[in-house]
């Protein structure tokens, strides 16, 4: 089934890059060709339910290609269930299994929960306060509050040996407008990568930048504090 898929993205690719016709292509062979109609059928089914319309940027360039991955292993599920004489899986069934059980992006939820947590204790050590705006423009607590939570500051990493600063960073974050910003891409992206790829993809795709982010601006931004999982 692995090589079925790759065989059937490499055809993609060709596709999209030349403008082949599958239909015409007496190259395939009857069941790769059958899988390629599902996929076209896949296709032709996302767009009347989704529309045309994509979200802006990478966001939108990750929302097509983790489409035509669904599409490409429905294809390949409805062509097992072919060749096993199983129930046919319609593509509206097919897409709502992505959502149920051990599929839902629970490390996407973690994250979520604990980045909240987080940020209320932070507005909670300072007080129930906010920092005026000329001080910290993210609507957020002050920066001995953020020192106190785990901010990455070099001096305290080096010379005191608090090495957890390299690591607490990733679920602190500056302020409202930080957080909202961070949780958004989170909730878009980071439930794609996860539904895509699975728990622990997600999770070393989050945390190995967030630590190696926090390092380089400890290497090379010592004197400032920071806080949130690019490092900065």
């Amino acid at each position: 089934a692995v090589e079925q898929q790759e065989v059937m993205m490499r055809l993609l690719t060709q596709q999209l890059r030349r403008g082949r016709d599958w239909a015409n292509d007496e190259e395939l062979s009857p069941a790769l060709e059958q899988r390629l109609r599902d996929f076209q059928f896949a296709q032709r089914k996302r767009r009347e339910t989704y529309g045309n319309e994509r979200p802006w940027g990478i966001l939108g360039l990750y929302d097509h290609l983790a489409g035509i991955r669904l599409d490409v292993e429905w294809a390949e599920d409805a062509a097992w269930r072919r060749t096993h004489k199983e129930p046919y899986l319609s593509w509206s069934d097919f897409q709502q299994t992505r959502d149920v059980g051990w599929n839902r992006p629970f490390f996407t939820y973690i994250l979520l929960v604990v980045c909240t947590g987080v940020l209320v204790a932070s507005y909670g050590l300072n007080g129930w306060k906010v920092e005026p705006l000329s001080i910290n423009p993210m609507i957020g607590p002050s920066a001995e509050t953020l020192i106190k939570m785990g901010a990455k500051q070099t001096s305290l990493i080096v010379n005191q040996g608090e090495w957890y600063r390299l690591f607490s960073p990733m679920v602190l974050h500056a302020g409202m407008i930080h957080y909202f910003l961070n949780m958004t891409a989170l909730w878009f992206i980071g439930k794609a990568v996860e539904q895509c790829h699975g728990f622990a993809a997600a999770a070393i795709l989050f945390i190995i930048p967030a630590v190696g982010g926090t390092i380089l601006s400890a290497i090379f931004l010592p004197e400032y504090i920071s806080v949130g999982a690019s490092g900065g």
